[in-house]
This record gives structure tokens, sequence and C-alpha cells, in this order.
């Protein structure tokens, strides 16, 4: 059921359920234990125009010598990494993600034969060109976004995490695969492998029954609520509350874009963690009234962000796709474990 990239403001992933943190909600609610949920990698260049979902801009964009240019035009890459543009996805992501404090980013191939490009990417070139552009004539304006899930449920060799019945496979799980920093093309490696060790494992041991510990399951609410599905009052309930979680995902998308993205300190994961806490209660409450496609999304959203935010906050070291800056509070916290 997909990773949480879609909990940023900023993101690649598609919009609906398979990228708002459902599977890691629902398997908490469950009882179910998830790790390395602060690992959530995000793609240095995003395609980034006005009123659109970001596009993803290739890697091999950059391993074909593609530049990242300021407003000016100066290549700034070798300013944060020896090895510029092929510097690691974290590091080129947090290059661009401080750029963008003082100048537009550009992503820059005009240099290469334009004939050549086409040929050599041509679904990013379709994309470009029913919006006018086109690689081998114009700069890209980019921005970093949410790309992949690292970590997630935590689960064994056969895919079983520590309650019996539940399985987990691909974004949604955390197998160890991906350590602090996925590499290219490894989660379809971890799909393919792990789901079919899922299957492997359901078909040797005979068939599960039920899922002990904890099960969210509440037969009772959702009878209730399809016997009020043609009620007016309760419809225009719905409706009021789809509206209000519509909202409330977008204030949670901006928190953690901000206070859990890209670059993070103890003081602003605090700060998710608390504002991220009040969404959820808010989020259950509209859920228990009006149990639908928005507030169900934002209840799995809120849970996934919590856990993200808090994950971030007590790893207090920098590596991979996690990056925490010092600030005061850490500050204060290495003087009082001192």
């Amino acid at each position: 059921s997909g990773g949480l990239g879609g909990i940023y403001s900023n993101t690649t992933n598609p919009k609906g359920f398979n990228a708002l943190g459902s599977s890691v909600a629902l398997a908490l609610r469950a009882g179910a234990l998830a790790s390395d949920l602060e690992y959530v990698q995000f793609h240095p260049t995003a395609l980034t125009l006005p009123g659109e979902a970001k596009f993803l801009l290739s890697e091999a964009l950059r391993g074909e010598g593609a530049v990242l240019r300021d407003d000016e035009g100066r290549a700034f890459a070798k300013d944060f990494h020896e090895d510029g543009e092929l510097a690691p996805r974290d590091v080129v992501s947090r290059g661009v993600y401080n750029k963008l404090k003082t100048s537009p980013v550009f992503l820059d191939i005009t240099h290469r034969d334009a004939a050549w490009i086409d040929g050599r990417f041509p679904s990013i070139q379709e994309h470009l060109k029913k919006r006018g552009l086109d690689l081998s004539r114009d700069r890209l304006p980019i921005s970093p976004a949410s790309h992949y899930t690292c970590g997630g449920i935590t689960v064994d060799e056969h895919g079983l995490t520590n309650i019996k019945g539940l399985y987990a496979a691909g974004e949604s799980a955390c197998t160890g695969l991906h350590g602090g920093n996925r590499l290219a093309s490894t989660s379809l490696l971890e799909g393919l492998v792990w789901g079919a060790a899922v299957a492997d494992h359901v078909g040797q041991n005979g068939q599960i029954t039920n899922i002990e510990n904890g099960s969210e399951i509440n037969g009772s609410r959702y009878i209730a609520h399809n016997s009020k599905v043609n009620d007016s009052t309760y419809l225009e309930t719905s409706r009021r509350n789809s509206k209000e979680a519509e909202l409330l995902l977008t204030k949670l998308r901006k928190t953690m874009w901000e206070k859990v993205g890209v670059v993070r300190s103890v003081s602003g994961t605090a700060e998710a963690m608390e504002s991220l806490h009040d969404l959820k209660q808010a989020s259950i409450e509209l859920f228990e009234e009006t149990p639908n496609t928005e507030t169900t999304g934002l209840r799995d959203a809120s849970y996934a962000g919590e856990a993200v935010a808090r994950a971030a906050h007590y790893n207090r070291q920098s590596k991979g796709a996690h990056c925490i800056e010092e600030d005061e509070d850490m500050r204060n916290d290495v003087v009082m474990a001192s």
C-alpha cells in the first residue's frame, strides 16, 4: 500500500492513499512496530512549475552532464561537494534546498545535442513539450521533493511483522535493505524479493485466519455509516468534514516540509510533533463522525507524519537521508547529557 511521500507539500509521489502513509498508519494502530521512519529520501531535481504537481527529472540527466545553475547561470554544485552534480542524492538535495533560500535553481542540459536528448530521454521530453519546454533549449526550474520511504513497518526475512498474520512488503516495509538512503532501482528489487517471500511463507504455513493483538476493526461503525448514506443531514456533514480534512491535510503537508523535510532541527521537529499530534486528534474526530475518503486519508497522514517527526526528533545523528542541524535545543541536550 505504498510509502508516505505524499504527506509532504513537495513530492514526486502520486495522489491518493498509496502515498499518505496509510500502510504505516494502519500498522501502528494495530500495534505493529515501525523502524527508520526518519529516513525519507528526497529527490533533488523535481520539475517545479506553478500550479502543477512535481515531476521527477531523472538522475540520469545529471549522469549525462546536466548542470545545476542559479538564476545568474552560475554552476554551483561544486560549492557543496567536490563531486558536484554526481554527489550522493541526499547531498545534492540539501545543496539545492539551501541554494533555493537565495536563488531559483535550474537544471541545464542544453549543451547536449537535441537529437541525442530526444533519443535518450523520450518520456521526459514528451512531458516537457506538452508544457512548451524542451531539454535541449530550456533550463528547467527545480526543487527537491519527497520521493521514497526507506523505513516502514518492521518485518523479518519473510515479511512478517511482530503481529501474527500481518505481513508487509515493498515501500510500506522496513527490511533493512535500504539503510539510511536507498540506491536507485532497489525499490523494485525489494518488492519482488519480499513479495515472493511473503507468498512463500503464507503458503507454507497455511491459512491465516485472523490478526492478533489490537486489530482496529470496528464493524458497527461502518454499518452505522452505511445506514446513513442517504440521510441529507449526514451527507452535508460528510461534505463539510471532507473540506475540513482537505484543509488540514494541506497544513500537515506544509508542517512536514518545513519542519521535517530536507533539513531538520531539534526545535523544528519538536514543534512538528506538537502540531501533528493536534492534527491527529482533529482527524480522529472527523473520521469518527464521517468516515470517508478525505477523513480517512487525513487520519492516516497524521499518524504517519507524527511517527516520522518523532523518529527524526530523537535521532540526533545526521546520516543518509536524515539531516538534523545543530540548534540551541540540541546544544542544551548535549550540556544536560554531559
